[in-house]
């Protein structure tokens, strides 16, 4: 199979996402889901004009005379009585305003007289008034499918009488880790063995997306363990991440595996480091993604390729997150013919790269803000220059 520059990688795997059925939620688990259907306001909002602060509503043209005052109007009441010349009605924050008013007076700029009126010390016209639909109207559409549903928008959503929103349904990850060297984290190494990060991080990664994920654990180098364990879970999930055993080493038996069990390889191998021997395959619904089993390989793999791949299944709009910033500093890098993601941290001087020896240096990334992106070929880098970059 011909080796794929990063950006062909990027059109077969997300060429191959296929939407995800629907379902309706409750507002309360909205949050985090991909909208699937358009919020549409089902009345004006505001549905009446109000007041934005506590104050007196009157007329603009009155301002320069004192003002009787004819009512007061707590929030949730309607007012029943008309502002006319020399008349005022005392209001409060969120209470509709009383016809013939244009304007609120601020408490802070009047003043009660001895004759009990309302003496204005501004002038010129000020509203302080929010106008009935002013934020949206009915029928509306107010939030389209294919966003995701940050926090902001359940309110929005509330609003707009739409407490049951229509979502994609959220795909099942299942996770496998393959290396005889591997132990779990909670255990002390024997010489020769390292613990297993790569099954804890790929969790945190997919958890951190709102998914639900299943860690079938570390499989050693047995090609019936590992073949059991890919169909056990292919069978259960609609996406299976697989670390390791993905490369052409004597040990490498997840591609063959994979052939073997009926899934048709689309993608292996990128001309990208870290990650270069990642593959991707298809069986109907079923999407296996094998990654290097180097810890930067399988973070970085999942953040630019998988990580996108997900939210695309799920409808997302917006599926990729990649941003122009500019370099903080000259970077001078090794000349290749691979793209190469750099750990970079960002400040209001611009983007700086991290201490980074590696696809074994996963502590690179401590600190880092985001993913820098150096196309192949590319040596250096000069201060000011616009770069691309992903958060993380």
């Amino acid at each position: 199979m011909v080796m794929k520059t990063f950006i062909e990688a990027q059109t077969i795997v997300f060429s191959s996402a296929t939407l995800m059925e629907t379902e309706h939620v409750e507002l309360s688990e909205a949050l985090g889901r991909i909208l699937a259907g358009t919020v549409i306001a089902d009345a004006d909002m505001p549905p009446f004009s109000r007041s934005a602060m506590d104050g007196y509503a009157c007329h603009a043209g009155d301002q320069d005379m004192p003002l009787e005052i004819i009512d007061e109007i707590p929030a949730g009441k309607f007012p029943e009585k008309k502002i006319r010349k020399g008349q005022c009605a005392k209001i409060m924050t969120g209470a509709p305003v009383p016809d013939g008013s244009d304007m609120v007076i601020r408490v802070e700029d009047m003043e009660i007289n001895d004759d009990g009126r309302v003496v204005i010390h501004v002038k010129g016209k000020v509203s302080n008034i929010r106008l009935q639909g002013e934020d949206f109207r009915k029928d509306e559409k107010v939030i389209l499918p294919g966003q995701r549903i940050n926090k902001q928008h359940i309110g929005i959503m509330a609003m707009a009488g739409h407490t049951k929103p229509v979502v994609y349904k959220q795909p099942s990850v299942g996770i496998i880790t393959t290396g005889a060297e591997l132990v779990p984290a909670d255990r002390t190494p024997e010489r020769s063995q390292i613990r297993n990060s790569n099954g804890p991080q790929l969790m945190a990664q997919v958890m951190d997306l709102g998914l639900k994920g299943k860690d079938y654990g570390n499989v050693t180098d047995d090609p019936e363990r590992i073949r059991e364990v890919i169909l056990r879970a292919v069978n259960q999930h609609s996406v299976v991440l697989i670390s390791g055993g993905v490369s052409a080493g004597d040990y490498d038996f997840v591609p063959d595996i994979l052939r073997e069990t009926g899934m048709d390889i689309r993608l292996h191998k990128m001309k990208v480091r870290p990650g270069k021997p990642l593959l991707f395959a298809v069986n109907h619904n079923s999407f296996v993604f094998g990654i290097p089993g180097n810890p930067v390989s399988t973070f970085v793999q999942f953040e630019c390729l998988i990580k996108p791949f997900l939210l695309k299944l799920m409808g997302n709009t917006i599926f990729e997150k990649r941003y122009p910033m500019y370099m903080g500093e000259d970077y001078r890098h090794v000349e290749s013919e691979l793209q190469f993601f750099i750990p970079v941290r960002f400040t209001e001087r611009g983007v700086f790269t991290l201490s980074y020896h590696g696809s074994g240096h996963l502590t690179s990334y401590v600190n880092a803000d985001g993913i820098l992106e150096i196309p192949p070929g590319k040596t250096f880098i000069k201060k000011g220059e616009l770069v691309h970059v992903r958060p993380v």
